[in-house]
């Protein structure tokens, strides 16, 4: 099996985050590139009808992309696979009416509808798992879910999880959240989630933090970039816990 990744949305952080997720499966043959949005109307005429196709909006979470790349590999054994992501708002006017059903209707008989059904689902499933154990965390950690700082923290959180990459540069990062909730002032976004890390900060037990993150946790001053750095640790371990078991 071969698994084609397509992303036609000109988006290069979305790029670099599946580049890091592809570079898990080592021993599954995944290729990953670009296709320019102007060129996609090329791209479609050439899948081939051995091809099994999967779409994917790109404005679904990184955590999701994963997710549905990992069920993929362990659900379809030998099928060729793309999974094209694509602007769900920009496709209606790439391809003509015709075609644009022609294109959602490119599944074929080695590659049921059920088979992606159960790869989407199962997709959404593990991607909600993931954050409500991250939304369990910053809850015990003393966090209110509704306030604007929390809700970037776990963007920010949720986005370095599958990119670690992203983390060492935090400019990069809050500039990703700032897009994702459509804020102009990059600024806004990291005073915010400055805010909402020291407020909780100043209020919650020392010894809570240990509970939680363990001997990850050194016991130095906590930044938004090392708060994020634990919390990556903690839902990995929590992960492999469930794989485990």
């Amino acid at each position: 099996m071969s698994i084609r990744i397509v992303i036609a949305n000109d988006d290069d952080i979305l790029f670099n985050s599946l580049s890091n997720i592809v570079s898990q499966y080592k021993e599954s043959k995944i290729e990953l590139e670009n296709v320019p949005i102007n060129k996609l109307n090329a791209f479609i005429d050439k899948i081939k009808l051995n091809e099994n196709l999967i779409v994917l909006d790109c404005t679904s979470p990184v955590s999701f992309y994963n997710n549905v790349i990992r069920n993929t590999v362990n659900r379809i054994g030998k099928k060729n696979i793309i999974i094209l992501v694509i602007d769900s708002k920009k496709i209606t006017n790439t391809k003509n009416q015709e075609n644009t059903h022609i294109f959602f209707n490119h599944i074929h008989h080695e590659f049921s509808t059920l088979d992606i059904i159960e790869i989407i689902a199962d997709s959404i499933k593990d991607t909600l798992e993931i954050e409500k154990k991250l939304d369990s965390t910053l809850w015990k950690l003393g966090f209110t879910s509704y306030f604007k700082g929390t809700i970037y923290l776990k963007d920010a959180i949720l986005l370095a999880y599958y990119n670690d990459e992203i983390l060492q540069d935090m400019n990069v990062l809050v500039k990703k959240i700032a897009e994702k909730n459509k804020i102009s002032n990059e600024k806004i976004v990291r005073s915010a989630m400055d805010k909402a890390l020291n407020t909780t900060l100043d209020y919650i037990d020392i010894n809570v933090i240990h509970d939680i993150f363990g001997e990850d946790y050194d016991g130095r001053k906590i930044s938004v970039k090392y708060f994020i750095d634990l919390c990556i640790r903690y839902l990995e371990k929590q992960r492999y816990c469930c794989l485990s078991y």
